[in-house]
């Protein structure tokens, strides 16, 4: 499940999107942020740094990383981002919380469970 645009996502209606980016090595995560967005943005998911490197760009209005990853943390590919000189808001969502394990340079960091209301409020102060 490297990549996936959901055929019922707003752009593909006609519709004017935002377009997030969810980045988790754990499949049913990804569909649980399919899950609760899709009806609402253009959900992109990417099952490891290696693929949300390459789904990365200008069309990505947001996107959240897990903080650990096998191959890749959340905060590396934040620094990656950052020096391909996108501005793109990222955030981190994470089991960990974010005083554990140092600094985090994201501009948001939310804590495992997220709520439906706690995510789209999140996406929606950064677009």
């Amino acid at each position: 499940m490297a990549t996936v645009e959901r055929a019922d996502s707003p752009s593909e209606t006609g519709q004017s999107a935002t377009t997030v980016l969810f980045v988790d090595d754990e499949p049913e995560i990804l569909e649980l942020y399919d899950l609760l967005c899709r009806t609402e943005y253009t959900v992109l998911t990417a099952d490891s740094g290696e693929a949300a490197l390459e789904q990365f760009g200008d069309h990505v209005d947001v996107a959240f990383f897990d903080r650990r990853m096998p191959d890749t943390s959340g905060s590396e590919l934040i620094g990656t981002v950052r020096d391909q000189g996108y501005q793109t808001p990222v955030g981190i969502i994470s089991a960990v919380e974010p005083d554990a394990g140092g600094d985090v340079a994201s501009d948001t960091y939310l804590t495992k469970p997220v709520t439906k209301d706690r995510l789209f409020e999140t996406i929606e102060a950064h677009i």
